[in-house]
């Protein structure tokens, strides 16, 4: 199921979309028979008007003509954007993740998430893609393997979960991860539990969310030094490589917003370049550039006046993935956290940390970082402390060997 890239979402003598509860109060979700089925509740309100994309017989989403539904969903499918899914020699196909999303869920089940996505405790363009592609990937194919054709609302109980945590757990996969995966599910039940006139129960309990120490620096991302930083930059083979590195790090940003600014973001304030970009929640920031990215940039843009900003040898958008393997490549070149991927949230850990080293009071710290929450940046300033302590309390502890045999590999 693909929906057509750059055709106008809804077009009038589109097939009729499925009736069902979504982006509006006063929609409901009924079976064809009237009834409901156990994994599925019906909605507290009467059928409305049509608002839901539904599948044509060809496999293309066919978009509802009301003009309101359609502007919605038009929206919704913009932050949801498109997911690569498979490569075929070097061609990168891609979907949009809206349709993939239709084929994970049952008809209520999608209509009930994009409510869920719609909603303004959801305002962030990342977190809803990071939803989507936790529900199919993650949820949808435990739903297929316990036997339901497509994911619903319902459909897992508190034994699923708590079986799929153990496997999840004996496969070695990160606790941090488990606990974004129960937290979607869960975010999902609570949402539909109030659009819902039969009891729902919501699968996760809280003895089925992973507790994650704060500042676990076995866990927490790790931060580079100023001397790794020099040296991962040292090993970039292009002028792309190092824009990367140096655009991540001078900015404390993220990868997403980053790969999503275009050629037009760029704009001259009071002689100086600034970058303008969509920070979390939809925030617009217009960030000053140093003199030398400015000058790397125009290096790598060249004569460009319109487009991505930073584009693949191919002339396609960089995506997250791309950079992430750029910045996992010069890691790997400069034998920096051994052991660990030089992954994107790095270089921003890195430069937040820096920042604070420096002395930075910390609101000026969180202003820059976009931190809405400043638990979040005063996070890193204990992390970074604690380590310092901790390194003080063994360097005392050893000075009690001194009076012993010469360490022989101190420098004499």
């Amino acid at each position: 199921m693909t929906l057509d890239e750059g055709a106008a979402p809804p077009q009038p003598g589109d097939p009729p979309p499925l009736r069902g509860a979504v982006l509006s109060t006063d929609t409901a979700t009924a079976s064809g028979n009237g009834t409901t089925g156990p994994t599925q509740a019906r909605h507290t309100t009467e059928p409305g008007p049509d608002v839901v994309p539904v599948a044509r017989p060809d496999g293309t989403l066919a978009w509802p003509a009301r003009p309101l539904a359609a502007d919605a969903l038009a929206k919704l499918d913009a932050d949801l954007g498109q997911v690569q899914v498979a490569r075929l020699g070097g061609r990168r196909i891609y979907r949009r993740r809206i349709a993939l999303l239709a084929e994970a869920c049952t008809p209520e089940t999608f209509g009930l998430v994009l409510d869920w996505l719609s909603s303004t405790r959801r305002a962030s363009a990342a977190t809803k893609r990071t939803y989507v592609d936790d529900l199919r990937r993650v949820w949808a194919p435990l739903a297929r393997e316990l036997g339901h054709d497509a994911f619903a609302v319902g459909c897992l109980s508190r034994e699923h979960v708590r079986m799929w945590r153990l496997r999840q757990e004996a496969a070695g996969v990160a606790q941090r991860s488990i606990a974004r995966y129960v937290a979607c599910l869960s975010s999902l039940h609570v949402h539909a539990a109030g659009r819902l006139d039969t009891p729902l129960v919501n699968p996760v309990t809280e003895d089925d969310r992973p507790r994650i120490p704060t500042g676990n620096t076995a866990t927490s991302t790790p931060v580079l030094e100023t001397h790794q930083v020099r040296a991962v930059a040292a090993c970039a083979g292009s002028d792309l490589d190092l824009l990367v590195v140096v655009l991540l790090y001078t900015l404390a940003g993220r990868v997403t917003e980053i790969c999503a600014a275009d050629v037009s973001d760029l704009a001259v304030e009071s002689d100086r370049t600034v970058l303008r970009l969509t920070r979390k929640g939809g925030k617009q920031r217009a960030l000053p550039l140093p003199d030398r990215c400015t000058r790397l940039l125009g290096r790598v843009i060249g004569d460009r006046t319109s487009g991505p900003l930073l584009l693949d040898a191919a002339g396609r958008r960089l995506d997250r993935h791309d950079v992430d393997r750029i910045s996992t490549r010069l890691g790997r070149a400069a034998a920096v956290l051994p052991g660990r991927d030089l992954t994107p949230h790095v270089w921003r850990a890195s430069r937040i940390t820096h920042m604070l080293d420096a002395g930075i009071p910390l609101a000026e710290v969180q202003e820059f970082a976009d931190h809405a929450n400043p638990a979040t940046t005063i996070g890193y300033w204990e992390r970074r402390n604690r380590a310092h302590r901790a390194s003080a309390h063994v360097d005392q502890a050893i000075t009690v060997f001194d009076d012993l045999a010469p360490d022989p590999q101190a420098p004499r």
